[in-house]
Formats: structure tokens, C-alpha cells, sequence
């Protein structure tokens, strides 16, 4: 009797930790989680800029999206109540042999994910919960326009260039692009040892925090690069990703854990100075000179045309770069049909600017200018600071003193949360950038900052 209460015990804790996760084999490369999404879809609705693209009427992203699902029911004979089931619990994403770009996770297009489901890959799975999984998969081929057969428990949707395989498991409906991805992520769920989670402490922390994205990526399959910043210019152990709606905000921290931090503490600088930045358009970042990014790189990506060009660019800047000291700053507009853009940068020592005249520039009195793609780049100086610049010294002049990062609530507001000093940090009035790009009054502003944390950089990213 006391034999058969142990392996009572026993299967009850196995039972109890038994969860979505649980179907990531231990070789998997990542995983992505949505957890708890039907208690956190509200709180995501409350975030400004989410409020406005999901129930504004000029948008109404969520009504255009279950106008969609409710047709394509009705004409294959599903309940609405089967896609509720699944988009309202928890839903993964798991893979390995490739990368998993963050900016392409949020899309506001559901043809893109139902592209995503399309050309999954063969060591891919996706997993939801589903009671009826079979109504489910016939919603999904009729979104895809694939057909629908079963091989004994597996169901296969196809076409001429399209096999998407799935089965039902413990209350789940398993997806992959392949029949062996499939069984073994269902022989990962059966046996706790072939789980990821089982040989991967930093997993099992992860997953006993509260939140509702969660992420876990080996070494560099997360991609996260951009002008502004980028994960892979150091040597990675591995990523986490948390993601919670809260009041007023969505917050996500994404901590990178490094193989060697030594010395990265260098990188650190204050950025209080941000407050009496200009603040022209609908951006404004600064980040340390000597920091771990490619700046010149970042900065060149800002222009498109010859690569002569852009590489003219990048050398630049980095000649700039070696004279700089504290950290850089740049604003300007991220839309629109005449972009302005500002790079300021603090000298650590004189700087003569006769060295761009190799590259074509001329002095215009108090400026020298740069003829670059279809205008100029302007240099000028200011005390200690070099103004890099698309308007020229006059148009500068006018519109620098107009406004200054303090002048902004939100960000003030904002930042008071954050460490006055870190590596980097963003602010983007998104209201402004949507009124620019979509004619339409908007709202929602988005804040990043990149900080060192004794192993890892984290990035600690809020929008509203």
C-alpha cells in the first residue's frame, strides 16, 4: 500500500507540472509562450496605443478580425466556440535550425501568421489547447485553402507545395511541418527527460514567473537588430523574453545572458542629458559613444541608396566616433516624405572638419555640407558638440529650440522607472508617427532602454 501511494505522489507531481512547454523537445532551439490569454487580452486592450488599434473605429482591428473568423465558420460548418477555445488559452511556438525575429512576432495582419502556418518548418511546432481539434484544423485549411486528410491520428493539410501535420494530445492540438517534429514533440510531453525544460534551470525559472509572453532562445537564435539596436554584436549564452500588460502599459524584458561580461560595465554611461535633447519629429535615442553597438553602422543604415554611399557614410561616422566621448544623440522623424534626421555628438577633443572635403564636401560659411543621395548631410559645431544633419545650420537653428525630450510628459513620466545611467535608450511618440503615416489622430508612445546587469544586457522595452 505504501508502494502505490509513492507512485500515486509521483504521477500527481508529474501531472501537476505537466503543461504546453512540456511539448519542447531538450534539442529545441526556442520557444515562444503566450500564456493566460484570455486574462491578459483585456489588460493588453487597456494599453493606449493597443485600445486604439484593436476598438477605434477608424481601425477596429478586433472587429475586422472576428467579422473574418465568424464567415469563414459559417461556411465550413465550425462554432465560433472552438476558436475562442484555443485563442483564448495558451498558444507556443517552438523550433529549432533557425532564427526568430521579435519584430516580425507582432503583426496586426492575420494573413501573416496564417503565411507563418503555411510555410512552418519541418522542425517547427505550434501547440494550443483544443477540445475539438478536428473543427478546428478544418477552419485552418479552409483559411489556407489547403485540403484536409487523416492517417490514422494524424491529420495532414495540403496542397501541391504544402504539408502542415497535426494531432490531438492530452487536450492539445500539436502542428508541425513535419510527421517527425510532430511525434517527437508528443514523445517530449510523455517523457519529463526529453523536455527542455528539464535540463535548462534558466527555463524552469523563467516559467515560474508571472507573465503573459514568455521566450527562451539558445545562444543567437534570437534576432532583434535595427537601427536602434541589436543582440547580436556579442558572444550569447542564451535569451529570455517577459511580457506583461499592466495598467496603463505593455512592458517586455528581454535579458541576454553573455558568455564573458568582462569589462562590459565600460559601456554604462548617464543619460540625463537626453532631457535637453532636441526633440524633432517623432524620435529621439541616445546611446554610450564607445558602446558595445556598431553605432556607425546603425547610424548609416538610416540612408538608402549606393552602397558607395552608405559605406561613405559609415566611414563618417566612425572617424567622428574615435573623437566622441559620453554618449550620442539623434532625433528626427521615422516617416514621412521629407525625413529630417540629427545626430549630435559630444567631443572629447577638437575635431577638424577639412577631412570631409575627400569626400565631396564643401564649406557653406558656418556649415560644411555633404552632397549625399538626392540632398546634403550638414557638420557644424556647437561648443563641444558636432550636429550632424539633413536640414541645413539655419533650419537647425529654427526648429532645435521648439521643443526638448523634457517637454514631454510621457517621457518624464516614463523614465522616473529607469536607472539614470544605461547603454542606450529610445523614445518614440507612436501617435505622432500614426498620424503621419495613416492621416488619422492616434495615440501611444514606446520607451527602450538597454542596461548591464552583472551577466546580461536587458532590455527593458514599455509601450502605451
Amino acid at each position: 500500500m505504501r508502494r502505490f501511494w509513492s507512485v500515486f505522489l509521483v504521477f500527481l507531481c508529474v501531472f501537476a507540472v505537466a503543461d504546453v512547454t512540456s511539448f519542447v523537445p531538450r534539442d529545441y532551439d526556442f520557444f515562444v509562450l503566450l500564456k493566460g490569454n484570455s486574462l491578459y487580452y483585456d489588460k493588453l486592450s487597456s494599453v493606449p496605443l493597443f485600445r486604439f488599434m484593436l476598438k477605434d473605429d477608424r481601425i477596429a482591428l478586433e472587429s475586422l478580425f472576428v467579422s473574418l473568423l465568424e464567415n469563414t465558420c459559417i461556411s465550413v460548418g465550425v462554432p465560433m466556440s472552438s476558436v475562442y477555445e484555443a485563442l483564448e488559452n495558451d498558444i507556443l511556438f517552438a523550433a529549432k535550425g533557425t532564427e526568430f525575429a521579435l519584430e516580425q512576432f507582432f503583426s496586426l495582419d492575420l494573413n501573416y501568421y496564417l503565411q507563418v502556418l503555411r510555410n512552418i518548418g519541418s522542425n517547427s511546432i505550434i501547440v494550443m489547447k483544443s477540445s475539438k481539434p478536428e473543427q478546428l484544423l478544418r477552419l485552418m485549411a479552409k483559411l489556407m485553402d489547403l485540403k484536409m486528410t487523416k492517417n490514422e491520428k494524424i491529420w495532414v493539410l495540403h496542397d501541391t507545395d504544402v504539408a502542415i501535420f497535426a494531432s490531438a494530445h492530452e487536450g492539445y492540438l500539436v502542428i508541425s511541418g513535419s510527421r517527425t517534429a510532430l511525434l517527437k514533440a508528443i514523445d517530449a510531453y510523455d517523457l519529463e527527460q526529453l523536455q527542455m525544460k528539464s535540463e535548462e534551470p534558466a527555463v524552469r525559472e523563467l516559467l515560474n514567473q508571472s507573465a503573459w509572453l514568455y521566450g527562451f532562445f539558445k545562444r543567437d537564435t534570437l534576432r532583434l537588430k535595427g537601427p536602434f539596436v541589436s543582440t547580436n554584436d556579442v558572444d550569447t549564452e542564451y535569451v529570455t523574453i517577459l511580457g506583461v500588460p499592466s495598467g496603463e502599459s505593455l512592458k517586455i524584458e528581454v535579458r541576454q545572458q553573455l558568455r564573458s561580461a568582462t569589462g562590459m560595465e565600460k559601456y554604462v554611461s548617464s543619460a540625463t542629458g537626453m532631457l535637453g535633447m532636441p526633440f524633432i519629429g517623432n524620435f529621439a535615442f541616445s546611446a554610450t559613444a564607445a558602446g558595445p553597438m556598431d553605432l556607425a553602422d546603425s547610424l548609416s543604415q538610416w540612408f538608402q541608396g549606393a552602397q558607395d554611399e552608405v559605406k561613405k557614410i559609415y566611414e563618417i561616422v566612425s572617424y567622428i566616433l574615435k573623437s566622441s566621448t559620453g554618449r550620442v544623440y539623434m532625433t528626427g522623424d521615422l516617416f514621412g516624405d521629407q525625413i529630417r534626421l540629427v545626430t549630435i555628438f559630444e567631443l572629447s577633443k577638437d575635431l577638424d572638419l577639412s577631412f570631409l572635403i575627400k569626400y565631396g564636401a564643401r564649406s557653406f560659411g558656418s556649415e560644411i555640407r555633404l552632397p549625399i543621395m538626392d540632398g546634403f548631410l550638414s557638420f557644424f559645431q556647437s561648443d563641444r558638440r558636432l550636429i550632424m544633419t539633413n536640414m541645413s545650420k539655419a533650419q537647425y537653428d529654427t526648429v532645435a529650440n521648439r521643443r526638448r525630450v523634457r517637454d514631454d510628459v510621457t517621457y518624464q513620466y516614463i523614465s522616473r522607472n529607469y536607472a539614470g545611467q544605461d547603454i542606450l535608450r529610445v523614445f518614440v511618440d507612436v501617435g505622432s508617427l500614426l498620424r503621419a503615416m495613416l492621416g488619422i489622430n492616434a495615440v501611444g508612445k514606446f520607451f527602450l532602454t538597454q542596461q548591464f546587469d552583472g551577466q546580461s544586457f536587458v532590455y527593458r522595452m514599455e509601450v502605451m
